[in-house]
Order: structure tokens, then sequence, then C-alpha cells
């Protein structure tokens, strides 16, 4: 089950599923000193660590299970053209998350995916304490008119996702922007 909720900033309309831990607590360091702890995640959070962490595809077709509901409610299949993922930070992954989430999304709407319009310029990310404002650049364009629907596997503070949207909004064929984020940080 999950706990959609409204989230603001640069986007038209926007939602987060679910947070992403329900409850996190400090165990004790590793051999190495590492800090450990014991974890707890809402289901969303818990497929979403499983697919982007311990490389678990399976994970793919249970997310999408659970947001079927909310893309048929949402009536996106009508108000949007095309899908756009965030760009993910580590670009050495060997296959990124959130472009495979776009992916099911899009084909799910029988819409097109588009990969291949941002990058991220560098791996800073702002939960790390880094202003990320300029490193968001557009690579690709959209040919015609559309409504676009952004993708996001982890919301923080929002930074990222505000970030993307603002390069997408100069682009004068993006009319209309719609961003889900699949969970959220509490912070």
């Amino acid at each position: 089950m999950l706990n959609p909720v409204r989230i603001y900033g640069v986007w038209d309309e926007g939602i987060v599923l679910d947070n992403h831990m329900l409850k996190s607590i400090f165990i004790g360091y590793d051999e190495n000193g590492k800090e450990r702890f014991e974890n707890t995640r809402t289901e969303i959070g818990e497929l979403i660590y499983q697919l982007k962490y311990q490389k678990n595809r399976e994970s793919l077709k249970k997310i999408m299970c659970l947001l079927r509901d909310i893309l048929d409610r949402w009536n996106l299949s009508k108000k949007i053209d095309v899908v756009i993922p965030v760009p993910p930070s580590n670009k050495l992954r060997e296959y990124q998350p959130v472009f495979e989430i776009s992916k099911e999304i899009a084909a799910y709407l029988k819409k097109e995916c588009r990969t291949d319009l941002l990058s991220k310029e560098s791996n800073l990310q702002v939960k790390d304490g880094y202003n990320i404002s300029g490193m968001i650049k557009k690579i690709g364009d959209i040919d015609k008119p559309a409504n676009v629907l952004v993708i996001d596997d982890l919301y923080s503070t929002g930074a990222t996702l505000n970030e993307t949207c603002k390069i997408l909004k100069n682009d004068i064929n993006v009319k209309k922007i719609y961003c889900i984020a699949m969970t959220k940080t509490k912070g």
C-alpha cells in the first residue's frame, strides 16, 4: 500500500509515492569502522532499495504493480506525451534504476521514454551537502510540443528534481511538467 503525498516545486503537479524508511536504528560499527543500521523500509522503499542497491531486477515488476493504480487515477496516459528520468548521479552502474523505472512507466502509459535528454555533470549529491545548481545539462531536444512526466527514484530536498525541471522549462516544446518520485527520505 502506498501513501502518496503532493510535492511542490517548479513543476505543475507532483507526488511522492511514500516515505523510503519507516525506522532506522544504529546498531554499531562494522570491522572497517563503518556505521551499521537496522533499517525498516516501506514496501516501495524496500523495492527501490532492492532494485537500486541489490541489483534485484525482479523488484521492478513489483514496483509497477504498486504504481499502476496511481498512474490510472491520475489519468497520466491522457495528460502526458513523454516520460523523462532524472539523470542519475552514479553513471558507473551496470544499469540505471531510474531509467528502468521510467521505461516501464512509459510502456504502461504507451508513451515515449527519453533517457537521452538530460545529463548530470557530476556525481555530487544534495544529500551529501553539495549545491547541484547548474549540474544538470540538456543534451537532447524534444522535437514537438509535449507534456512531460519526470521520474525520480529518491526525493530528499527536492533540489535535483527542481533543477531537472528548471532545465526542461527552458525547452520551448515542454508545456506541462508532472513529477513522480518513488520514495522520500525523512528530513
